[in-house]
């Protein structure tokens, strides 16, 4: 009986937590978040993963991972050529929607180790990052497509087509 309140407390408690709406308050000069970001000023944005090699910008997280094939694979350029354009930081999306993740991950199979090239994105990004004084920023997201099952990827991309076709 015991549980069975605590279950029902507990889904009560965080089905109602979120409604409660964030008070937006006009600010007069930037957050701290936002002066770090001024402060970094100047970035390079890499995008890189399985879509890559397969010439799609969106995928749902079905692409074999053996498609994942980068044959002259530099990371250290990629951050050299940062540094030497200027830049102070670089921002490596190790993870997007699709679920594919660009270091061996212990939580999936989707990801580099699985792939025709092992080599762990994340660290060697990071490595010449340290190597060339950039700051290293890491970007990505806990839920993906390819860890959704197939009915849940169905209603997605169902909401999806309908948003584009309003």
């Amino acid at each position: 009986m015991r549980k069975i309140i605590f279950v029902l407390l507990y889904g009560i408690l965080w089905g109602v937590l979120p409604l409660r709406a964030q008070k937006l308050v006009p600010a007069i000069k930037p957050n701290a978040t936002q002066q770090a970001m001024q402060k970094r000023a100047y970035g390079m944005f890499i995008h890189f993963g399985i879509n890559t090699f397969c010439q799609q910008e969106w995928s749902d997280g079905s692409i074999p991972a053996l498609t994942y094939n980068p044959t002259n694979l530099d990371c250290e350029q990629w951050v050299r050529v940062a540094r030497d354009a200027g830049f102070r930081y670089v921002l490596l999306v190790t993870k997007h929607h699709d679920g594919f993740c660009l270091w061996d991950s212990p939580s999936t199979t989707y990801d580099v180790a699985s792939s025709s090239n092992t080599t762990d994105i994340v660290a060697e990004v990071s490595k010449a990052c340290r190597k060339y004084g950039l700051q290293f920023i890491r970007y990505g997201i806990v839920r993906s497509l390819h860890s959704m099952t197939k009915i849940r990827q169905s209603i997605l991309i169902l909401c999806v087509v309908n948003l584009l076709n309003f």
